[in-house]
């Protein structure tokens, strides 16, 4: 794990509350046309992982869809956060740690754009293999070029790397994926739009 991966976690840990209040509660807009896009003609019994759960917000939505979700954070403090609302959760940092199963489908809401090029690709490796025939990764990024550090919502410095649609494509045919597709969402004025991306296997 790079510095600039766990400086980004230390920050989490530090601010959980933070990102709680500055996030939606509610599950809406492109959010949501994304992750009803992921569980299109998917059978309930399907084995779901969510890299990143934060406080449970997208878990929750898509239980509500009639689907379980294996809850993970690599942040202790969110794990806390579900657990004490009742919820099953553990620790999982993708970079540094192996999936021990298998699954249909592999969610991962604004994780990866911590990552640099290099820890998401192998990520994305990994995640492929993890995967079940036909599996799905569902996971966003921002659009744009370069990296920066910014400390806006919480008030302490998160790194992020930005992705084109054709950069990201290119990543993932490159691992293994042959099925991509990518949707675009604004989120507020001014700041740069998600990428919502469903990769099959």
């Amino acid at each position: 794990m790079t510095q600039s991966n766990e400086r980004t976690l230390n920050s989490y840990e530090a601010h959980v509350q933070e990102y709680v209040d500055g996030t939606p509660q509610e599950v809406s807009g492109g959010v949501k046309d994304w992750i009803d896009r992921t569980l299109e003609g998917l059978p309930h019994e399907a084995r779901i992982i969510e890299v990143g759960s934060a406080f449970g917000r997208d878990a929750q939505y898509i239980e509500a869809q009639g689907y379980k979700v294996d809850r993970t954070d690599a942040t202790h403090g969110f794990v806390e956060l579900l657990q004490s609302k009742g919820y099953q959760a553990r620790d999982f940092n993708l970079i540094t740690d192996s999936f021990n199963e298998q699954y249909d489908v592999v969610f991962a809401d604004a994780v990866l754009l911590h990552f640099t090029r290099e820890e998401l690709e192998l990520s994305v490796d990994k995640v492929r293999q993890a995967l079940l025939p036909n599996g799905r990764f569902a996971f966003s990024l921002k659009q744009g070029e370069g990296e920066r550090w910014s400390e806006d919502k919480l008030g302490a410095p998160r790194f992020f790397c930005y992705w084109t649609d054709e950069q990201i494509t290119e990543t993932l045919e490159r691992v293994g994926f042959s099925d991509i597709a990518i949707t675009t969402s604004e989120f507020g004025n001014n700041n740069p739009k998600w990428l919502h991306i469903v990769a099959s296997k």
